[in-house]
């Protein structure tokens, strides 16, 4: 990558010499990185090789080390966290999504993934039809969640305020991620719909799997919690279950998914270690994380408790 120095060492502008990632979310990550960093004393132009080799022990990302990607559109932007290319291996993926005001992740249906979500901040509509020619409506506010199978017609509404939705949004398998950030339909999987009265060919539903539907309240616990809790938010059978887990600034907690399985989790607070086998890694309010083994947190500071949503598959996921 080849950087154009100012006078003070900043970075004026940068680009690809040549590339040989597939990555593109990758390839953003360095080009967010480096557009707010300095070289002083380096001479303009500056040339920087990269290396990332596939066998490195990565587990989690930061949203904050993530550029947001807009190419969704419509008042839609999301950092991608965890996908198979930040997290090798990853089944899922974890987005975390921003809806805008009068925005929304227009009428779409997945063929065969099935998407779950949490409503961190905001308010919205999620609508969904469970059969043909009928739809409901329901309201989005922090705390709501929910599970949308595979076939089903669904729209995210953002809200009429100006605070934006804001919710996680884990897709199972893994291959959303590149409607978030190339806008394009992933691997021919989102349908949308067209407008009303188009003549254009509209997606097929398929509402055999609608008892896998699921939507409802499960706020955050105030308060600084006391020991290490569990809240199981609802579970879907060989899908896993999606849950809260808080835990007192000193307590060490363990996640155990089952053989063969995996838990994801988005940290909300907490600062400390994750250590699962033989790696460790530096935990963070606001990343997502990916384990396939037993994970170990433990906490580093003090008067930091733990709060974090998490999606064990595919069964229930002992928290100790």
């Amino acid at each position: 990558m080849r950087l154009t120095l100012a006078d003070t060492g900043r970075v004026d502008s940068l680009s690809i010499v040549k590339n040989t990632s597939a990555d593109a979310i990758l390839e953003r990550c360095v080009r967010y990185q480096l557009q707010n960093m300095a070289f002083p004393g380096r001479k303009s132009p500056l040339t920087l090789r990269f290396s990332f080799p596939g066998n490195l022990p990565q587990a989690g990302v930061l949203a904050a080390d993530v550029p947001i990607s807009r190419a969704a559109g419509n008042g839609t932007a999301a950092r991608v966290l965890i996908h198979p290319g930040s997290v090798p291996g990853a089944a899922v993926s974890l987005s975390v999504v921003r809806v805008e005001k009068n925005g929304r992740i227009p009428l779409h249906l997945h063929q065969k993934t099935a998407v779950a979500f949490f409503v961190l901040e905001g308010t919205g509509r999620l609508d969904v039809s469970l059969e043909h020619g009928k739809t409901s409506a329901h309201p989005l506010s922090a705390g709501t969640g929910g599970h949308i199978p595979s076939g089903i017609p669904h729209e995210f509404i953002g809200p009429s305020g100006e605070e934006p939705l804001v919710f996680l949004l884990w897709a199972t398998p893994a291959g959303m991620e590149s409607f978030f950030a190339n806008g394009e339909p992933a691997r021919h999987d989102m349908l949308f719909f067209p407008p009303p009265g188009s003549a254009e060919t509209r997606p097929q539903a398929s509402y055999g799997n609608a008892g896998q539907w699921r939507v409802l309240d499960s706020a955050l616990p105030a308060g600084d919690p006391k020991g290490v809790m569990k809240k199981t938010w609802f579970s879907i059978p060989k899908a896993g279950e999606w849950f809260i887990v808080t835990a007192s600034a000193k307590r060490p907690v363990t996640l155990v998914p089952p053989a063969g399985g995996f838990v994801s989790a988005f940290v909300l607070r907490g600062a400390g270690e994750w250590s699962s086998g033989s790696d460790t890694h530096i935990l963070q309010p606001g990343s997502g994380w990916f384990f396939r083994g037993k994970a170990v947190y433990t906490p580093k500071v003090e008067n930091a408790p733990l709060f974090l949503v998490a999606h064990c598959s595919p069964a229930a996921c002992p928290v100790q």
